[in-house]
């Protein structure tokens, strides 16, 4: 039929096996628009083709943004993610780990996004298979290497921890700036609310001084007038007698 007439490309026969085959559908219409075969032992890329636009196919796949299907065909277990556009497709050894494979789907997503999305709206079945080829053969024989890929995750996990480490120790320390500024203007304040209050104190100083003033001033003069008062009354020459 039509489907069995669409050509596959292949990759090298050298590889291990743990990475098999790779597909990429249009949701919109259901249409597989890229396969990539890697591995060409095993199954024939018309049984991967039938699986792949089975599981585009399927509405139960299609309301998950992942999915793994394991032993969907022979030894192989096939995985997907979906960006609710385009379905990221890969068939992979039965052991081979989850994790893994879905690093590799997102790294194809990653490259179909860069290299090829701008014709993907407007490609006719399988069209866009030859343009994905290159990118396709390294992702898949990258991948193919478990214990490679698996060394260089580690280091990444290491270097990605390291960054989220140092990330926090910054965040840390922009929060103690933050805090010593916010202590630095409370001190500011505390300093101008001190000056406020030396000033009012140094003015209220003066105007108690000077309410002492006029205190003492009045009560000389009444103990003058007191004391004349006294004077005249027991000192008859001074009244004038």
């Amino acid at each position: 039929g039509e489907r069995a007439s669409l050509i596959t490309m292949s990759g090298r026969d050298g590889c291990k096996g743990n990475v098999r085959y790779t597909a990429i559908g249009r949701i919109s219409d259901r249409v597989l628009i890229a396969t990539y075969r890697h591995y060409t032992s095993g199954p024939t890329a018309e049984k991967y083709l039938a699986v792949s636009q089975k599981v585009l196919n399927s509405d139960k796949v299609l309301s998950q943004q992942s999915a793994n299907v394991p032993k969907a065909l022979d030894d192989s277990s096939c995985l997907m993610q979906t960006d609710k556009t385009y379905m990221y497709i890969v068939f992979v050894e039965t052991n081979y780990p989850e994790r893994t494979a879905f690093e590799l789907l997102r790294l194809i997503r990653k490259e179909f996004t860069e290299k090829v999305a701008g014709e993907a709206a407007s490609a006719t079945e399988n069209s866009l298979s030859k343009s994905v080829k290159k990118w396709m053969t390294t992702a898949c024989t990258k991948y193919d290497d478990v214990t490679a890929v698996n060394k260089v995750s580690a280091v990444q996990a290491q270097v990605d921890d390291v960054k989220m480490t140092m990330e926090d120790n910054v965040q840390n320390m922009l929060k103690q700036h933050q805090k010593l500024e916010d202590l630095e203007d409370k001190a500011d304040n505390m300093r101008q609310e001190a000056n406020k209050f030396r000033k009012g104190a140094t003015s209220l100083a003066r105007k108690m001084w000077w309410q002492n003033c006029r205190l003492m001033a009045v009560i000389i003069v009444v103990t003058i007038i007191i004391l004349m008062i006294i004077v005249f009354s027991v000192c008859p020459p001074c009244r004038g007698e």
